[in-house]
This record gives C-alpha cells, sequence and structure tokens, in this order.
C-alpha cells in the first residue's frame, strides 16, 4: 500500500536515522496559506524558497513571471520559465504536476537534467496532471529535476508529486477520476455550508436545466471572451437557481462563434467545476466556478473544439488528454476509436 508522508514527519525520521527512500513527495501549494512565501506580486528573477526543509527554485521570463494565487497555486510562464526541485534521496521513476482551470490548455511543459529533456513534453495543463515518466539512466538519487516551461504560455500548479522507483501507480491517464455526481439542490446545500468566499477542494458534476439565456461574454469590440455566464435549476424554468460563473466549453476550451449556438435555455447541463460562497458587499451568490461544460442533454461528444484545430484528443467526457489510448476520442470534431 502506498505511505504518503507528511514533510515534518520526512524531517523528523531523517534526524533518527531511519530510512524513507520508500516515501512519496509531495510538494503543495494549495490551500489558504503561502506557506512557501512565494508572494502575490509576479516575479521574475530567479529565487529560492523552502517549506519544511525542501527548496525549490522559481524563474519567470518578461513575458509573464512567477507568483503565488490565493486560491492555492503558483502561476509559471512563459516560455522558458522553470521550476527546480530538490534532489531527493531515492531514484525517481516519475513526477506528476497538478494543473489547474487557470493553466493554459497549450502550454508546453517537460522535465529536464540541466539541458536535457528526460521525459515526454506534454500539451495543456488545464485541470489535468501531467505525468512525466523519467528516462532510465536520469532516476539516480540526488538528480536535480527542473520544470521548464516551453512555449509561450502559462503554467498553474498546485502540487507537484515525486514517485520512487517501482512505486509510481499505473493506470490509463486518459480516464481521470470522475467526479461525484449532484444536482442543484444538493450543490446548494454543500455551498450554504461554507463560509463566505470560499471555494470547495474538490470537483463535483453539478446537473440541472438552463434558465434564461446563456451570456455569452464579450470584449468591447464584441469579440468573444470565450466563457459563459447561465443559471441551471433541477427542473426547467425552476426558481431554485444556482449560477454558473464564466463555464468554457466541452474540452475547457473557449467557445467560438460557430460553438455558442450549442447551448440554450432548456438544455438539460451537466457542468463540471467547484462550488463556491461568492461574497461581495454583504451579498451572497451560490454559483459553480472553475468550470466546463460536462455534457449537454445527455451527450459530451458535440461541439468539442478548440479556437484552432490544433488536433488536440478529447475523451468522452470532453477532458483533453495526451494521447488516445484504447477508447473512443474527439479530435477536431470528429469521433474516432482506437482499439
Amino acid at each position: 500500500m502506498k505511505q504518503i508522508l507528511r514533510f515534518s514527519l520526512v524531517a523528523l525520521m531523517a534526524m533518527f536515522g531511519y530510512n524513507v527512500n520508500a516515501q512519496e513527495v509531495t510538494i503543495d501549494f494549495s490551500g489558504s496559506t503561502d506557506n512557501w512565501g512565494i508572494g502575490t506580486t509576479k516575479l521574475i528573477e530567479e529565487q529560492s524558497f523552502t517549506y519544511n526543509n525542501l527548496t525549490i527554485k522559481l524563474k519567470g521570463t518578461e513575458g509573464n513571471g512567477y507568483r503565488w494565487y490565493e486560491s492555492g497555486n503558483i502561476i509559471l510562464g512563459k516560455q522558458g520559465a522553470t521550476l527546480t526541485l530538490p534532489a531527493f534521496s531515492f531514484d525517481v521513476e516519475r513526477i506528476d504536476v497538478v494543473g489547474t482551470s487557470g493553466a493554459s490548455a497549450s502550454v508546453k511543459q517537460n522535465i529536464y537534467v540541466a539541458d536535457e529533456a528526460v521525459s515526454t513534453e506534454t500539451a495543456g495543463a488545464q485541470n489535468v496532471t501531467n505525468e512525466y515518466k523519467i528516462a532510465e539512466g536520469k532516476q539516480a538519487a540526488g538528480t536535480i529535476y527542473t520544470l521548464k516551461v516551453n512555449s509561450n504560455h502559462n503554467t498553474q500548479i498546485t502540487k507537484i508529486l515525486i514517485w520512487k522507483k517501482g512505486t509510481a501507480p499505473s493506470g490509463d491517464p486518459s480516464t481521470p477520476d470522475t467526479p461525484t455526481e449532484i444536482n442543484v439542490a444538493k450543490a446548494l446545500e454543500i455551498i450554504n455550508a461554507l463560509e463566505n468566499g470560499k471555494t470547495t477542494s474538490e470537483e463535483y458534476l453539478v446537473k440541472g436545466f438552463v434558465v434564461g439565456t446563456p451570456d455569452f461574454q464579450r470584449k468591447a469590440d464584441e469579440t468573444l471572451y470565450g466563457n459563459v455566464n447561465f443559471d441551471i435549476a433541477d427542473e426547467k424554468g425552476g426558481a431554485t437557481k444556482l449560477a454558473v460563473f464564466r463555464a468554457k466549453n466541452f474540452g475547457n476550451v473557449n467557445f467560438t462563434e460557430e460553438t455558442i449556438s450549442s447551448l440554450k435555455e432548456g438544455d438539460e447541463v451537466i457542468v463540471r467545476g467547484k462550488l463556491q460562497k461568492y461574497f461581495k458587499n454583504d451579498v451572497v451568490t451560490p454559483e459553480v466556478t472553475n468550470c466546463y461544460l460536462y455534457s449537454v442533454n445527455g451527450t459530451g461528444i458535440q461541439a468539442v473544439k478548440a479556437e484552432q484545430a490544433d488536433g488536440a484528443i478529447y475523451n468522452l467526457a470532453g477532458q483533453r488528454v495526451e494521447k488516445a489510448t484504447k477508447g473512443v476520442y474527439i479530435q477536431n470534431g470528429k469521433k474516432f476509436v482506437v482499439k
């Protein structure tokens, strides 16, 4: 059984000479406190940050930089930005980088030792965990690994998981865990139990009917922002409503002029996202946030299109995957099967 050790326990065991080589290390930026002391102001110059006896280095670029977000993650970008990990006392088989809804769906990133790539480059970090299997010969204890951004986009990270050789779990990354499905009434119950301004740490699949006309957000020049605001209820035209805030299309990609017609009043939808008790000017608004369409009228296949046909691949849940393994997938709006 996998054993996860808290950093404080690791430090204590090290003091007394215990063998901690079986550990899985988690570098965690989540939560409501900036434990690393990174700060909320964007920085560019390389700096070191230490928490629980682990030290990382962050380096940004002129195009973006790095900072910590109060929502519990760091932003890092753009091309050439790096996050350097500490040396570990065990052979490293795999490094997992957990993204967020705010990360780019196109960002390319990889793991390096010095200037040598030691894994396979990934594309996209929105709501996905990118798995980097370290090349044989580059897994030795004491090796310094660096996560590098390789495109003109940003990545956002909540956690980094370090797996000792022989302990990384197997599984198909194209079929990630599915959140719990709930209705509007249950969502409101969960939100009511939150403190004002708080957001759930976990995602949900919230099912309901679109009430009113969806509001596709537009800029001053009338071009789309790519997201949509609308309300849902447990029955068509229901009075007890839940706000869906800035939802994106299937696969967590922006809506385009061609795809905004895929959503209308009365549609039965499932939205994937977190629940928030939004609070401003003494007014509470229960809402689904950091979200995207998971299903419309019983299918998650329709209208899966990126702003540009970049060859991105999606599973039937509308989630972007690095590559197609066995199963049914969508690419450039067309369904295909891998046997």
